[in-house]
C-alpha cells in the first residue's frame, strides 16, 4: 500500500509539476512494438528467402483429330484434345522421354530420375476452344526444364508419326474391302433389275415409253377428244332447235344457193308486183297478159321456199341428232376400254415402282462403289506429309526469371505483416495492463484513497515529492485522509448528453457546444462575433485564459444558423442568467433523471473528464480549458489512467457528444 501511494504521488507530482520524462525510444510501448517487430520480421523473411526458386518453362502444339488419312481434319475438337493430353501424360511416352534423356550428354546427371518424377515435373493445360495444347514444367533447374520438354515432344511426334503409318495401311486395306464388297452388292443389284423387267415386260426405263403406260395414255387422250366432239355436237343441236324455234331458214349447206336464189327470185317479183300497184290497178293489170301471171308465180316462189325450208330444217336437224348420238356412242365405248383398262395399268405401275425401287437401289450401290474408287486412288496417290497430326508452335526455351516465389513482394508483405503485428501487439498490451491496473480507489478502513492534492506538490521539486511519499506510513495516512475528493459535479455519458442536446432549443444547444468545448458559462456568456472564425475552424478567446479552441463540425453547424454568431448578446448583463435557465428547460425535457444536477459546470466536467480518461497530461489541461485551481487539477487525477501522461496532439479533442449532432 505505501509503494502504491508512493508511486501515485511521484506520478502525480510528474505531471503536474513537469517533471523529466523518458524519451519515446525508451517507453515501454516503443520496446514491446520493436520487440515483436524483429521476430516477426526475422522469421517470416528467413522463410521468404529460404524457399528455393521454381522456374517455368512451356511449348505449344497444334494437334488434329485421328481422322482418315485421306480426310481433312475438322475444327476445334475438345474431345480429342482432351485425348491427346491423357496420351501425352501417359506412362509409355514418360518411359521412352527417360530412356532418351539418359542417352544424352546429360545422362549421367539424370542416373536416378524416374518415369514419375518427369510426370509430376509436366502438366499439358487445353487452350480453350482450340486444338492448341501448352506443355508447361515446373522445377527448380531452369536449364533442365526445356530439355525435358523437347525431348518428351520429340518422342511425342515420333509416336504420333509411327501412328499415321500405321493409319494409312489400315485405310488402304479398309477401302479395298469396303470396295470389293461394294462391287459384289453393284453386281447383284444389276442382276436382280434385269430379271425384274424381264420378268414384267417392262422394256423402257421411262415410265411413259412401256405398252401398258402407252396404251393407258392413249385412251386417255382419246376420251378427252371424244368427249370434246360429242360436247360439240350437243351444242351444235341444241343451237340448230333454237334456229328453227325462231323461225329462221335452216338448211343444209349444199341446198343453201338454191334457196337463197328462190328468195331472191320472190323479193324481185314481190318489188315489181309493188311498183306496179303504184301505178296501175290490179283490173288493169289483169287485162295484160304479160302481167297478170306475177301473182301468181309469187304464190308458187312462196310455196317453193316453204317447202325447201321445210326440207332444209328436216335434213339439218336429223344430220346434228345423228351426229350427237354418234358422239354419244364413241365417249361410251372410249371410257368402257379405259375402264377395262385401267386394272391393267395399276397392276402395271406397282410394278414399275418397284422397278424404280430396284433402280434407285442400284444406282446408290454405284454411287457408292465410285465414290470408294476415288478415296482409293487418293489413298494411293495422295501425300501424307500434307495430313495435319502435330505442329509445334514453338518449342521450351530456357527461362531467366523464376516463377515463384517473388521474394520482393513477399519481403513487402512480411514487414507490413510484422509492422502491423508490433502494433497490435502494443495494443494488447496496454489493453491487458489497463484491465490489470485499474483498480477502485483503496481503501482503510473504510476511508478511499486519493492522491496528494496537486497544490502541495507544485510547491515542491519532484524529489521532494518523492521524500515526502517516501516518510512514515502515518504521513501518508493523514494525506490520504486530508487529500481532495472527486470533483462534486455529476459526470454525464455521451448518450445523456447527446440527449440534452435534442431536447434544446438552439441557444441551449450552442451553449453546450461551448461548454463541451472547454469554455465555462462565464467565457460563454462574454462570447462575442469577433472571436469566431468559423473559416479557420476555431475560437479565439481573450481574457484571464486566453487561447484558442478548435470548433467541431456540429457546433459550427449550430453557430452558422445564427449568422456565425451566439443568439444571445455578450452586453446583455442578464445573459448568463439566460444561459442558466435554457440550460435548466433543456435538462427538464430531456427527461434524464435528478435534472436539478444538470448544470453548465456538470457539463464542463464531464469534458474535462473525457480529456483526462484518454491520458491527457494534467500540466497541458488548462491550454483547453483555461485557468483551474490547483486543488481541482489535483482533483482530476483520479480520472488519469496509470501510464505516461499523452500530449494534447495524441488525444481526442472534440466530444462524441459532439460528433453527427446538430
Amino acid at each position: 500500500m505505501r509503494n502504491r501511494i508512493s508511486s501515485r504521488l511521484a506520478g502525480s507530482s510528474q505531471q503536474l509539476a513537469g517533471g523529466h520524462e523518458q524519451p519515446w525510444y525508451r517507453s515501454r510501448r516503443f520496446s514491446i512494438f520493436s520487440l515483436a517487430f524483429l521476430i516477426s520480421a526475422a522469421i517470416s523473411l528467413a522463410y521468404i528467402y529460404s524457399q528455393p526458386a521454381v522456374y517455368r518453362s512451356s511449348a505449344t502444339l497444334l494437334t488434329s483429330a485421328m481422322t482418315a488419312i485421306d480426310r481433312e481434319s475438322s475444327d476445334a475438337d475438345i474431345q480429342h484434345v482432351a485425348i491427346q493430353r491423357q496420351i501425352f501424360l501417359g506412362h509409355e511416352i514418360a518411359a521412352e522421354t527417360v530412356s532418351r534423356l539418359k542417352a544424352s550428354p546429360v545422362g549421367k546427371f539424370l542416373s536416378q530420375l524416374t518415369a514419375s518424377d518427369i510426370q509430376n515435373l509436366l502438366n499439358v493445360e487445353p487452350v480453350s476452344e482450340t486444338n492448341l495444347v501448352e506443355i508447361v514444367a515446373e522445377g527448380t533447374d531452369p536449364k533442365f526444364l526445356p530439355l525435358l520438354i523437347n525431348t518428351w515432344i520429340d518422342v511425342y511426334l515420333d509416336a504420333r508419326a509411327e501412328e499415321v503409318k500405321k493409319l494409312t495401311s489400315n485405310t488402304q486395306r479398309i477401302v479395298e474391302d469396303e470396295l470389293e464388297g461394294l462391287a459384289d452388292k453393284v453386281d447383284s443389284a444389276r442382276v436382280a433389275l434385269e430379271t425384274f423387267r424381264r420378268n414384267h415386260d417392262i422394256s423402257s426405263t421411262q415410265r411413259e415409253e412401256n405398252e401398258a403406260a402407252a396404251r393407258l395414255r392413249g385412251l386417255n387422250e382419246s376420251l378427252n377428244k371424244a368427249s370434246e366432239e360429242e360436247v360439240k355436237a350437243k351444242s351444235k343441236l341444241d343451237s340448230v332447235r333454237v334456229a328453227i324455234a325462231r323461225g329462221k331458214a335452216v338448211v343444209p349447206d349444199d341446198e343453201k344457193g338454191s334457196l337463197v336464189d328462190l328468195e331472191t327470185r320472190l323479193q324481185n317479183l314481190r318489188e315489181k308486183l309493188a311498183e306496179f300497184d303504184k301505178k296501175f290497178t290490179r283490173e288493169y293489170l289483169n287485162l295484160q297478159p304479160d302481167l297478170k301471171s306475177i301473182p301468181e308465180q309469187i304464190k308458187e316462189l312462196e310455196a317453193a321456199v316453204n317447202s325447201k325450208r321445210r326440207y332444209g330444217q328436216n335434213v339439218v336437224l336429223t344430220d346434228a341428232e345423228m351426229a350427237y348420238a354418234a358422239a354419244q356412242q364413241t365417249t361410251s365405248g372410249i371410257r368402257a376400254q379405259l375402264d377395262a383398262h385401267k386394272k391393267q395399268a395399276f397392276a402395271f405401275t406397282s410394278k414399275f415402282a418397284e422397278h424404280d425401287a430396284l433402280k434407285t437401289d442400284l444406282e446408290g450401290l454405284e454411287t457408292l462403289y465410285r465414290d470408294a474408287q476415288e478415296r482409293l486412288v487418293q489413298v494411293k496417290t495422295g501425300r501424307k506429309d500434307k495430313y495435319p497430326q502435330v505442329t509445334v508452335i514453338n518449342r521450351a526455351y530456357e527461362s531467366a526469371k523464376p516463377v515463384r516465389p517473388d521474394y520482393s513482394r513477399e519481403a513487402l508483405i512480411a514487414v507490413a505483416g510484422s509492422l502491423l503485428l508490433g502494433l497490435f501487439s502494443v495494443w494488447i498490451f496496454e489493453y491487458l495492463t489497463q484491465k490489470k491496473e485499474q483498480q477502485p480507489s483503496i481503501a482503510i478502513f473504510g476511508v478511499q484513497n486519493y492522491p496528494e492534492p496537486a497544490a502541495k506538490l507544485i510547491d515542491h521539486p519532484p524529489h521532494t515529492a518523492l521524500g515526502t511519499a517516501a516518510g512514515s506510513l502515518e504521513q501518508k495516512t493523514t494525506n490520504t485522509l486530508s487529500g481532495p475528493t472527486v470533483p462534486p459535479y455529476r459526470e454525464l455519458s455521451s448518450h445523456q448528453l447527446r440527449t440534452l442536446i435534442n431536447a434544446s432549443n438552439l441557444k441551449g444547444k450552442q451553449l453546450i457546444g461551448l461548454l463541451l468545448s472547454g469554455m465555462n458559462i462565464d467565457e460563454a456568456a462574454s462570447l462575442t462575433p469577433d472571436q469566431i472564425n468559423l473559416a479557420a475552424g476555431t475560437i479565439n478567446l481573450r481574457g484571464a485564459s486566453p487561447r484558442t479552441i478548435p470548433l467541431s463540425n456540429s457546433l459550427k453547424s449550430l453557430l452558422m444558423q445564427s449568422d456565425g454568431r451566439p443568439v444571445w448578446s455578450a452586453d446583455d448583463p442578464g445573459t448568463r442568467i439566460d444561459l442558466s435557465a435554457a440550460l435548466v428547460c433543456a435538462a427538464v425535457d430531456s427527461g434524464l433523471p435528478d435534472s436539478q444536477e444538470i448544470t453548465a459546470e456538470a457539463i464542463r466536467h464531464s469534458y474535462i473528464a473525457y480529456l483526462v480518461r484518454q491520458g491527457l497530461r494534467l500540466s497541458d489541461l488548462e491550454q483547453i480549458v483555461g485557468d483551474l485551481e490547483p486543488s481541482a487539477i489535483s482533483s482530476y487525477s483520479a480520472y488519469s489512467p496509470p501510464q505516461q501522461g499523452r500530449h494534447i496532439h495524441e488525444i481526442e479533442l472534440i466530444h462524441p457528444a459532439l460528433i453527427n449532432t446538430i
